[in-house]
């Protein structure tokens, strides 16, 4: 069996859907369930797995993968949190445990860096060098890992996980219940707000409550425009007072969709017209599926998919926002998107999405 690692101790959207991904390339590979050794129930419920955990589900696998996500670079606050947080969260455990067993290890589709915390960052460096190969989503990643000390010769450069997304991959169910949901009429624009920060934040809230009181000014203005007001994680505190602000402040009834299962998520975001997101996956899953993505985030990596896929126009980190942004949303509106330029990227990206199965594909095929 493969031991799969990730981003997995707190219920999060895009890392639940990098490691159903992975799991199910896997399966298709070998035919085994994945094991998760120390996932949290809700990617248990969600992703078929073995039923072992912790160490000794380590050492009954035979092979690792750390998969995709960007648990090896730290947000822009709370940085000396994070730094040791890499550490409770057990980041460097499976590494440890199955070097020490004499096994492989592969580190698949991550992105990295910056990293301050000089004992975390000598850690991070350690888990990459005694990988047999690390791929790397993003240049800037790569920039920061080669800086930092991992060996150039193991590494390379693909593209995020999700973007090998295709319309092909999600489940008839929910791709059935997205459209009793979202019911197409002529004229009517389907507009996603994806908002995971709180109007009260003690970072962001002035940040987010203008970007908020712009796109609701413009979609208020605009009666073709239904709204889908989206939480992409159960019982959010935050992302629910988000909804209630936003709500409050419509002139028209929205659609309120409350996340309960990845694929369902996804197809969702795959149907919609626009998506304006504080969170880099939902963005990226839009992005992959046709759904154009504008982004608002408090993490410094989201900056990087944006740029990747030409697009950082429609992008701004929170501490930038000090201003109405209804000009960059109307643009973002009336832009066709779609020229051939941004086709032609995300057809590129998907084939180096990809190259992160190959990968894991070579590292397993020895198996039966």
């Amino acid at each position: 069996m493969i031991a799969l690692h990730g981003a997995y101790e707190n219920e999060n959207f895009g890392d639940e859907l990098l490691l159903a991904i992975q799991g199910k390339w896997i399966n298709e590979l070998i035919n085994k369930k994945v094991i998760l050794p120390f996932a949290a129930d809700y990617y248990r419920e969600q992703i078929p797995s073995s039923h072992l955990v912790g160490r000794d589900s380590l050492m009954k696998s035979e092979k690792l993968v750390y998969g995709g996500g960007g648990y090896f670079g730290e947000p822009n606050h709370s940085k000396l949190k994070w730094g040791i947080n890499f550490f409770r969260k057990g980041h460097h455990k499976p590494a440890k445990i199955v070097k020490a067993a004499n096994k492989e290890y592969i580190i698949v589709g991550v992105g990295a860096g910056p990293i301050s915390n000089l004992l975390t960052r000598r850690e991070v460096v350690n888990i990459c060098n005694g990988a047999k190969h690390v791929v790397i989503r993003d240049e800037e990643s790569y920039d920061y890992l080669l800086r930092y000390g991992v060996d150039k010769h193991k590494m390379s450069v693909a593209a995020d996980i999700v973007l090998s997304l295709r319309e092909d991959d999600l489940p008839t169910k929910y791709l059935e219940e997205t459209n009793k949901l979202i019911k197409r009429g002529e004229g009517k624009t389907f507009f996603g707000i994806h908002i995971g920060v709180s109007p009260e934040d003690q970072h962001y809230g002035k940040n987010i409550t203008l970007a908020i009181d712009s796109l609701v000014d413009y979609v208020n203005n605009h009666a073709h425009i239904i709204p889908v007001l989206i939480a992409d994680k159960r019982h959010s505190k935050v992302q629910e007072e988000a909804i209630s602000y936003v709500t409050e402040r419509l002139n028209k009834e929205a659609i309120v969709y409350r996340h309960y299962n990845i694929w369902a998520t996804t197809s969702l975001l795959g149907v919609l017209d626009g998506v304006v997101t504080t969170k880099l996956h939902v963005g990226i899953t839009a992005f992959s599926l046709g759904t154009k993505t504008f982004g608002i985030a408090a993490h410094q990596k989201t900056r990087r998919f944006y740029e990747q896929i030409g697009k950082e126009n429609y992008f701004y980190e929170l501490k930038d926002i000090n201003h109405p942004i209804i000009d960059d949303i109307q643009a973002f509106f009336e832009d066709a998107y779609w020229d051939e330029n941004t086709n032609e990227k995300r057809r590129r990206l998907k084939s180096l999405a990809l190259k992160n199965r190959e990968v894991i594909s070579n590292f397993i095929k020895d198996m039966s």
